[in-house]
């Protein structure tokens, strides 16, 4: 039979056990909130109209965005953007392995079109189910396209260009919010200071055996920010590299949002080495203008 004292270090092994887990696990989510997710997001969406935006790299600008969110019949959510480039210099928004290929097809002024498009398919339980991003490079005939399925859990990745063809799976962290690296994001309810999340983040410019990063979102704080004539106080959400995936630890940022309180994306810094690409949100009759304007050169 147990001693007395067995029992009551027994009783304070547990209780300790369940302090950590209750301060680790439970306690962040009850005084933070829970993260942003696709229905909390979709929800917000699909009350605006398109959102457009002017895009500023270094200071100058190269060119515009455009984001809808439109519900199917079949309950399923399409989320598309579209970035188009007048000017894109790529020298500075490239890596090295791409770089060689570029000088070849170069214009001489340094720059070039392009065009990428993304679009997200949501279930009606709100999660993920398939994604598509191109890109579009003028004087180029052909794109590059990233094709990816989630299903369980588990993303299977496909870049095709051309006749070029290459497939590879990945795991994703439970609960990730995946996304377009170079597709703006517009809005994040219900943001508190200290939330965190997984973000992967894919693009089409990545190398082909390496499409996806795995970035962790965090609210960092508050910032203002000069919106529209005004100076609005809004959450500062930083993206950096998951620590764990890198050797000694190293957090490199990768992008900066500025969120407005009621969580609409004012601003979003997307980084390419030493430079950034900005992503101003235009007003909703500017942004009307240039979806019309978008669907008149498309037809």
């Amino acid at each position: 039979m147990y001693s007395r004292w067995f029992n009551v270090a027994v009783v304070m092994l547990w209780l300790s056990t369940m302090s950590w887990l209750v301060w680790q696990k439970v306690l962040p989510t009850l005084l933070v909130g829970e993260p942003p997710s696709y229905r909390t997001i979709l929800a917000a969406q699909r009350r605006e109209p398109p959102v457009g935006w002017s895009m500023h790299f270094d200071g100058r600008r190269l060119g515009w965005a455009l984001s809808t969110t439109r519900k199917l019949p079949n309950d399923l959510t399409v989320v598309h953007s579209r970035i188009h480039f007048d000017q894109l210099p790529l020298r500075d928004m490239t890596p090295d392995w791409l770089r060689t290929l570029i000088h070849l097809i170069e214009k001489p002024a340094g720059s070039m079109h392009m065009d990428v498009e993304s679009t997200l398919i949501i279930d009606p339980l709100g999660r993920l189910s398939r994604f598509e991003s191109s890109v579009r490079l003028d004087p180029l005939d052909s794109r590059i396209r990233l094709i990816g399925t989630i299903e369980e859990g588990e993303l299977e990745l496909e870049v095709r260009s051309g006749e070029f063809s290459y497939k590879t799976t990945a795991q994703l962290p439970p609960n990730a919010l995946l996304g377009d690296s170079l597709s703006p994001q517009t809005q994040l309810p219900g943001l508190r200071v200290g939330q965190t999340w997984t973000a992967p983040a894919y693009s089409p410019l990545r190398p082909p055996n390496n499409p996806l990063e795995i970035l962790v979102a965090t609210v960092e704080g508050f910032d203002l920010v000069s919106y529209d004539g005004r100076t609005e106080d809004t959450y500062l959400v930083v993206y950096r590299t998951d620590p764990g995936i890198r050797l000694g630890g190293s957090r490199t940022v990768r992008e900066r949002l500025w969120v407005r309180r009621d969580g609409t994306v004012l601003k979003q810094e997307v980084l390419f080495f030493d430079s950034a690409m900005t992503f101003v949100r235009l007003c909703e009759s500017e942004a009307l203008a240039l979806e019309q304007s978008t669907l008149n050169a498309d037809n």
